[in-house]
């Protein structure tokens, strides 16, 4: 239920930024529909994250949403770790995967941050390195935890992952690969 709610919030909110004339330069409009078939086998999932979009409008809108929902779903996810670091009660090999874990998700953190300011200013020019640096450090704590999949944590990291990559091909029809 959070999800979607953030969904439609970064939908409407992105939707009416560029409805309002904030549109960038040379970059393609299309349906969600269209944009999400590109994202090859995170289809649905993109079908999902964009299904309170407007039907058409400019690419940027759907990276954005995609992108800012990943952002969300980082700030969670760190808040989880803060929390499971903090309770003290973990053992220590699994304590050094979560520390690693949150290294790499606050890494990521400021990457899709970076993403999300600079597409925002449509400034594309680091988008594809902060996305693929973001999507490095999501996939590094998923490995990390891959002797701990028994935890709840193991799956939120492999949906963030997911939408890590949803976002990533989003942004990649407007800057490339």
């Amino acid at each position: 239920m959070a999800y979607v709610a953030a969904a439609v919030f970064a939908a409407v909110s992105l939707t009416a930024l560029f409805a309002g004339g904030e549109a960038c330069d040379n970059v393609p409009s299309m349906t969600w529909t269209a944009a999400c078939k590109e994202t090859n086998k995170w289809e649905q999932l993109c079908q999902q994250t964009l299904q309170t979009a407007t039907d058409s409008a400019e690419v940027t809108v759907y990276a954005l949403i995609a992108t800012k929902l990943a952002k969300s779903r980082y700030e969670e996810t760190l808040a989880e770790l803060d929390s499971m670091l903090g309770a003290g009660n973990l053992p220590g090999a699994e304590r050094l995967a979560i520390d690693s874990c949150k290294e790499n998700y606050s890494a990521a953190l400021s990457k899709m941050a970076g993403v999300v300011d600079h597409m925002s200013a449509c400034d594309f020019s680091l988008a594809s390195k902060e996305y693929i640096d973001a999507e490095a450090g999501v996939r590094s704590c998923q490995e990390g935890l891959q002797p701990y999949q028994f935890l709840p944590l193991f799956a939120k990291v492999s949906a963030d992952h997911d939408l890590t990559l949803v976002a990533y091909l989003l942004g990649a029809i407007i800057v490339g690969r």
